[in-house]
This record gives C-alpha cells, sequence and structure tokens, in this order.
C-alpha cells in the first residue's frame, strides 16, 4: 500500500502505534531527526549542511539521504518518491515523501 508523508505536518506520537501506522510514524520520525541528535546513534538522521547549501544541492541531498535513512533503519519500506513542495519563510524545507509498504 502506498502513503504520502509531508515532511511539515505536525503529528502527535502515538504510542500505541501498530502495524503500518507505526512504520509510518518511524520513517516521519526519521525525516524529522538531524544527524547527532540521537544519543547513541550520532548518524541517524538527515546530514544538518543540507541548512546551508543552494536550493538546488539541498533538494538533491535531501533526497538521497531520505533513500539512505530508510534504506537504513525501515528496510520493509520502499520509497517511491522524493518531491520538493516548498521552503518557507523560516527555510525550512517541505516534501513530500512517498512510501511502498
Amino acid at each position: 500500500m502506498r502513503y504520502t508523508i509531508e515532511t511539515l505536518q505536525g503529528n502527535a506520537l502515538d504510542w500505541n502505534a501498530k502495524g503500518d501506522k507505526r512504520i509510518l510514524q518511524n520513517i516521519r520520525n526519521l525525516l524529522t531527526t538531524w544527524r547527532y541528535e540521537v544519543a547513541y546513534d550520532r548518524t541517524k538522521g538527515l546530514d544538518p549542511s543540507i541548512l546551508y547549501l543552494p536550493k538546488e544541492d539541498a533538494r538533491a541531498l535531501y533526497t538521497a539521504e531520505v533513500y539512505r535513512l530508510i534504506e537504513t533503519y525501515q528496510p520493509g519500506a520502499e520509497v517511491v518518491s522524493v518531491d520538493f513542495v516548498k521552503i518557507d519563510e523560516e527555510g525550512n524545507i517541505d516534501f513530500r515523501v512517498v512510501i511502498e509498504l
């Protein structure tokens, strides 16, 4: 089944999530975590150098990071597409990630 995740959409953590809902929640957490934020797994998360790159370079690097993170930490999920949506006034980058479970 295919699911779409928008990176800037806020979602409350559901401690009782099961099945696909739990996997999607895990993926959303991966996509909103920066490298070095996870105490015992410092390489988990997005590369923070993305924030300092020109827009086109940031888009390409973010896309590659999404594939890397999901292949590494959620191997049962397959990335179908990663699409740039927008950059807001504060510099937050919004992407739409389509996942196949």
